[in-house]
């Protein structure tokens, strides 16, 4: 290895050369010293084409839509892109290209808006924009069965089956879906299962994983199973849980930079680490009303804990962040939420600084600079009714250099 290295060093040094200040004397473009030092010997002198081209590019005008393909439609959400085919013919083959959905899918990461499921009823969904963010089937009646949305991330959804508790992986926006194969443990119909999806430009290969905290009524263990799309199978991992009474763990948890999360009612939060596969906890903020009405998000990039409090019918909502899950700051409504619209539930933050709240049979917005307050939706909502962040995306279940787009089963 080390004649390997020593011989192509001795190459590259026989095909390179440092050009000397001697060889940049005479009429000689300014521009020239922003370019990198190493020249071939065989033009060690500045080629006289090449000034030519530099001029070229200068007097070169990009028409506007070619900046608006290249900077731009990669940055709007799935509903407005399909919008934008209509454009020309031109622009419906950027759109449908499997190269841009997949840049798209990389750099839109905005919370669009959340599936809705009451009870055993099937899935609807709350848009934040009706004109900009949407899907063509929200209630998913394009999968082969009845299904209750158990998570989302970055644009692919997770269902389970009603009928026999089947994972199906899918993207609402193009239709696609995917039939996970049976897992090793038993997870039954309230699993503590998360998506985890982290697109990357340079991945074209758009790999998930399915992480279920796996839990026995016997037995005070919690067990980790994992679904690859890597592999297509489960595995059980090596780490066990023997801290933490599983009967405790909410069914739904929130993914985060390489970690899942999960809320238990015994006031902590189990956190477990897909890279190293470890475990560890934080401590939830006491709470008197008991757990269930708060939600774990991400604001200004660090993950936070969003608790409802109520004090003589008055609700203010606690921002809980750091490792210590301490009292980061105080949100007060500016109306009686608690007498007049019912439980408050948290639902997450959009864009850093835009509260999500459940209010009774409401959906509201808090800008919480501006103090002001939108209705989203108000529809039918009881204490079962979940709510799952949704980002519009173009991503596929299937590799994006694929173009047919027909369902997997």
């Amino acid at each position: 290895m080390a004649d390997f290295e020593g011989n192509n060093r001795e190459t590259l040094e026989d095909d390179f050369c440092l050009l000397e200040d001697s060889d940049l004397e005479g009429d000689v473009d300014e521009r020239f010293y922003e370019l990198p030092i190493l020249s071939p010997k065989a033009k060690a002198k500045i080629p006289v084409d090449y000034n030519k081209a530099l001029k070229y590019v200068d007097r070169k005008e990009a028409g506007l839509e070619d900046v608006l393909r290249d900077h731009a439609l990669h940055l709007l959400p799935a509903k407005t892109l399909f919008r934008f085919k209509t454009v020309s013919r031109r622009w419906d083959q950027w759109i449908s290209s499997p190269l841009f959905a997949h840049r798209q899918t990389t750099y839109f990461k905005n919370v669009s808006g959340l599936f809705c499921q009451v009870a055993d009823h099937s899935p609807s969904f709350i848009s934040f924009s009706q004109d900009a963010y949407g899907m063509p089937d929200p209630s998913l009646s394009f999968l082969p069965e009845p299904v209750k949305v158990r998570s989302s991330c970055n644009g692919l959804v997770c269902c389970q089956g009603i009928e026999e508790d089947t994972y199906y992986i899918c993207s609402p926006v193009t239709k696609e879906w995917k039939k996970l194969p049976r897992p090793n443990l038993y997870h039954g119909a309230k699993a503590a299962v998360v998506l985890a999806f982290e697109p990357y430009l340079l991945n074209f290969n758009e790999s998930y994983e399915l992480v279920c905290a796996v839990t026995f009524s016997d037995y005070p263990v919690v067990y980790f199973e994992i679904y690859s799309s890597r592999s297509s199978s489960w595995r059980v991992s090596d780490t066990i849980c023997y801290e933490l009474d599983g009967s405790g763990l909410h069914d739904g948890g929130y993914y985060m930079k390489g970690v899942v999360h999960w809320e238990s009612s015994s006031g902590v939060i189990l956190a477990f680490g897909l890279r190293d596969e470890q475990y560890g906890f934080l401590s939830l903020p006491a709470n008197d009303e008991g757990y269930g009405n708060g939600a774990l998000a991400m604001k200004h990039g660090e993950l936070c804990y969003i608790q409802p409090r109520y004090q003589d019918n008055v609700c203010t909502i606690n921002i809980h962040g750091n490792m210590d899950m301490s009292l980061k700051s105080v949100i007060n409504l500016p109306y009686d939420a608690g007498s007049t619209f019912g439980v408050c539930r948290a639902l997450g933050f959009i864009n850093g600084d835009i509260l999500i709240l459940g209010l009774g049979t409401m959906v509201i917005s808090y800008r919480v600079k501006e103090q002001k307050v939108e209705l989203i939706s108000q529809h039918e909502a009881g204490a079962c009714t979940r709510y799952i962040p949704y980002v519009n995306s173009l991503v596929s279940v299937r590799h994006p250099l694929i173009r047919d787009r027909g369902l997997i089963v």
